[in-house]
């Protein structure tokens, strides 16, 4: 495992706490939310780096999607 796959499954291990704890989900509908949003293909994205901010960074804007339908 290289270093973006660590902070890949890092960010997306918290994001996943994250919807548990928000939503009263279970893991499986948090990890099936996580990897099938758009924001995850942006996460593994080498090009915009993403996976070097703060998980509470990047789920705020999964979060403001699954809200309002929309990133920003």
């Amino acid at each position: 495992m290289n270093t973006k796959e660590y902070l890949v499954q890092s960010i997306v291990s918290q994001m996943t706490i994250y919807l548990m704890n928000d939503y009263n989900w279970d893991m499986q509908t948090a990890l099936r939310t996580i990897y099938h949003s758009e924001l995850f293909q942006k996460l593994d994205d080498p090009e915009i780096e993403l996976y070097t901010q703060s998980p509470k960074y990047v789920y705020l804007f999964l979060k403001k999607k699954l809200t309002t339908g929309k990133y920003i």
